[in-house]
């Protein structure tokens, strides 16, 4: 296996930056290398520069991006997505999907499945993130209320079964009749139940978390809005300490004052930046097509022409991370946790997965000072830049 020593950089770790340095052997971190201590004779050099060296980032909830679909029966799109992405120190993701109907769903989970898999020169994609079809019809954001329907196990079971057992987060709404032995269905198949597309008041949202519910869809996106009387799912997550609560990180979905307050009721250990990008994320602003519906991309978020409404981000994660220590005041070491460390604890792979330690995936990004994207590792491996 080969040995590479990453040295003079300023590592980026829970509790803040050290300088000093990686040791990786294969695809894993063999050990962290204190500034003082020479790195072993047999390994290969790079000298970061004095940059910030970060675990991989990570994105639990992400639809397409660089003009490749995630929502597709294409597996080819997985990789491309996946080499696409890496560029902007995205190391892992989810690949989130829906469909027209129960048949749709399994179709494309069945032929996607083969490419949840190690891709060579890109991110690895680590499961599904199945978005619905369990959503409530009052709380569709961009999702046409005909593929939405009422909870049903069996259609899980078999969803389930479609993707080769690697759905590893479904958003569904608790409220709907059914929920709560689709709770009980997702927790017993090893997936996350997230709560989100969801009408759930601040009782039913609790009861849900109580069933074990541990995170929260795109949180004030396709929610209930919060009110001092009538508090909602917002009040439940904010101060259910169980409970993760992605944040769309563009401040289109939302602003950042909104954004500050979370992160703040939250504490940013227990928020998972994402960026619910879709495929025309990072291309050039214009008008297409997604789903069968014409959009346009303009003012950083894609639009749907026939209302206006949000459907879906066009920002990458590593732009989520700049605005979370620009425009939210979060530290640069709790804004990367956000985008690798608290996705990676929210869909349980954190004993792997978005931490710079002994045992961990060698996936890593060097940011330079303005916290731009220079140097990407998966598996041990340098990726093109």
């Amino acid at each position: 296996m080969t040995r590479t020593a990453i040295i003079n950089a300023l590592v980026v770790l829970p509790d803040g930056m050290v300088p000093g340095g990686v040791l990786l052997d294969g695809d894993s971190i063999a050990a962290l290398l204190p500034e003082s201590q020479r790195p072993p004779d047999d390994a290969q050099i790079v000298d970061a520069g004095r940059r910030y060296l970060a675990p991989g980032f990570i994105d639990v909830h992400v639809h397409g991006g660089g003009g490749f679909r995630l929502m597709s029966d294409d597996p080819g799109q997985v990789p491309a997505y996946a080499r696409w992405v890496a560029r902007y120190g995205v190391t892992s993701f989810l690949v989130s999907t829906a469909g027209p109907d129960h048949a749709s769903i399994v179709r494309r989970l069945r032929t996607v499945a083969p490419a949840i898999a190690p891709v060579e020169g890109g991110a690895r994609p680590l499961g599904f993130h199945l978005e619905g079809p369990y959503i409530n019809p009052a709380r569709t954001g961009a999702f046409p209320p005909a593929w939405l329907r009422d909870p049903d196990v069996r259609e899980y079971r078999e969803l389930h079964d479609a993707a080769g057992g690697a759905i590893r987060q479904m958003t569904l709404a608790p409220e709907l009749p059914g929920a709560d032995a689709l709770i009980d269905a997702v927790i017993a198949s090893g997936a996350v139940a997230a709560i989100g597309h969801t009408d759930a008041t601040y009782d039913e949202a609790m009861r849900a978390i109580d069933r074990g519910v541990t995170h929260a869809t795109h949180v004030f996106n396709a929610m209930r809005p919060f009110s001092h009387r009538d508090p909602g799912v917002i009040a439940a997550v904010m101060t259910s300490d169980a409970v993760t609560a992605e944040l769309i990180g563009d401040g289109a979905h939302v602003g950042f004052p909104a954004a500050e307050l979370l992160v703040r009721a939250k504490g940013a250990g227990n928020v998972v930046l994402i960026t619910d990008g879709m495929p025309l994320a990072g291309t050039p602003d214009g008008e297409g097509e997604w789903e069968g519906q014409r959009i346009r991309v303009e003012a950083g978020k894609a639009v749907r022409l026939a209302d206006g409404t949000i459907v879906g981000g066009v920002i990458t994660l590593d732009q989520a991370v700049r605005n979370a220590v620009q425009h939210l005041g979060v530290p640069l070491h709790d804004a990367v946790a956000m985008a690798s460390a608290n996705p990676a604890r929210a869909i349980g792979l954190a004993g792997r997965y978005g931490a710079i330690a002994p045992g961990g995936a060698a996936d890593l990004v060097l940011l330079d000072d303005r916290l731009r994207v220079t140097e990407v590792w998966v598996a041990g491996s340098p990726l093109a830049p």
